[in-house]
């Protein structure tokens, strides 16, 4: 899947390997597919976003200033879609696609 995020103006794209990506920043406990630093209101590790059952799931874990999905708070998990805004601290991230997208549309 590929994601991008915007913090401070400047956009980022992050192409995402299998099918599951915790968001965050690093530590020295847990490991993040997407680094959101240098956004000191991200938590260390934030939310969670996969693949499963063709849908696209997001999860905020327990983070301390919540996640929001088009301006909706975010409790459980919520499936998301392409475009779909997502608010995390400061930082805005975009679903750019999903692997079977491509195969999808043959």
């Amino acid at each position: 899947m590929q994601i991008s995020y915007k913090f401070k103006s400047k956009w980022t794209v992050r192409q995402i390997a299998g099918n599951q990506a915790f968001i965050g920043r690093p530590n020295a406990q847990q490991k993040v597919d997407v680094d959101l630093t240098p956004d000191t209101t991200v938590s260390r590790v934030h939310a969670r976003i996969w693949l499963a059952v063709g849908s696209c799931w997001l999860e905020d874990l327990k983070s301390r200033f919540g996640t929001q999905v088009n301006g909706q708070k975010v409790t459980g998990a919520i499936r998301v879609q392409i475009g779909d805004s997502i608010q995390i601290g400061e930082t805005t991230l975009r679903i750019d696609s999903l692997p079977d997208e491509a195969s999808a549309a043959k």
